[in-house]
């Protein structure tokens, strides 16, 4: 299923551990990006869903590509919402660092996960049409894991901000 919530997990836990240097927005952007392909066949009903966006080369392509428009797209997300929502904190800045890791753990995980679920990837295209990785783990695991790491991400981030009253307000 395109744009599922389980991709964001990893991501919550990723935030938590290295709040500084990584972006949680971008990586979602970026794991949102890499299901646009699939959400294409789906509405065309086709059996193939995950093509050459679910490729590594695909998600290197797609996380420089986010990574270059979307700290971008994300700074201007954010002051759209402040001043909708009359917020004076402190202003939202992203770095390239945080946008740049975010994306390309966003892509690259993504790739990982649905490898290991999904019998049409063919993660090392054009290389070789083989997935190493199908059915290292049952699907049941990978979204209990994607889940677990989201709970325990949150839970960092709120002890996190409860230890910190003034938390970087890097998204």
């Amino acid at each position: 299923m395109p744009f599922t919530p389980f991709h964001f997990g990893p991501g919550l836990l990723i935030k938590g551990i290295i709040p500084a240097r990584f972006s949680l927005s971008t990586y979602a952007l970026a794991n949102v990006a890499m299901d646009v392909e699939p959400l294409y066949h789906i509405l065309r009903g086709d059996s193939q869903l995950h093509g050459a966006s679910h490729t590594l080369l695909g998600a290197g392509l797609i996380g420089v590509g986010t990574a270059l428009w979307g700290r971008i797209a994300v700074r201007h997300a954010w002051s759209l919402y402040e001043r909708w929502s009359a917020n004076t904190g402190a202003p939202f800045y992203i770095t390239a660092q945080q946008a740049w890791l975010g994306t390309l753990l966003g892509t690259f995980s993504h790739v990982l996960m649905d490898s290991v679920m999904h019998a049409d990837m063919r993660p090392f295209l054009p290389l070789t049409d083989a997935n190493p990785w199908l059915d290292i783990s049952c699907t049941e695991h990978v979204y209990l894991g994607c889940v677990l790491a989201g709970m325990v991400g949150m839970l960092v981030i709120l002890i996190r901000a409860a230890f910190q009253p003034e938390h970087s307000h890097n998204r």
